[in-house]
């Protein structure tokens, strides 16, 4: 693991997001797990702010799959959540933009295993013990069990 971290507030979990541009390289992929409401929106706030693009473009691309933000490079992010195959996913063309020439921050990324497997680091985020609490962990992908790259069951 690279880090672990406790928020205390949305600010906090942006400030955590803040800390990643320093591991972004052109075409590096980023996903972002936790349950409904955990943060993984307002993670990627943080992370578009920190890479110069404006958080109040920042939306939740459940129903629209794929949103693109302009900042120092293009950030591509993606919600998984309602999709069942990779099919879907190409459908939208996702690897003419994963490993391309900007960033790519994938919520949902364990519902399918081909694109957990195209993840360079993993952002767990888990609900603490207060409403606004949450436990962020960063993970490279090769620190990671092979059994966390299994799709999620509870989410399929």
């Amino acid at each position: 693991m690279l880090e672990s971290f406790t928020s205390s507030s949305p600010q906090d979990t942006m400030a955590v997001a803040k800390k990643l541009p320093p591991i972004v390289t052109p075409g590096i992929v980023f996903g972002l797990v936790g349950d409904l409401g955990a943060g993984k929106t307002v993670f990627t706030k943080g992370f578009v702010q920190a890479m110069g693009g404006d958080p109040d473009q920042v939306r939740s691309p459940t129903f629209t799959l794929m949103n693109i933000y302009e900042a120092s490079l293009p950030i591509y992010h993606f919600d998984l959540y309602r999709l069942e195959s990779i099919d879907d996913l190409e459908s939208i063309g996702f690897s003419e933009f994963a490993r391309g020439e900007g960033i790519s921050i994938i919520e949902w990324p364990d519902r399918i295993s081909s694109v957990a497997h195209d993840v360079d680091y993993w952002i767990f985020i888990e609900f603490g013990e207060g409403d606004d609490e949450r436990l962020i962990k960063v993970m490279k992908s090769a620190d990671l069990e092979p059994e966390r790259l299994a799709p999620n069951p509870a989410a399929c």
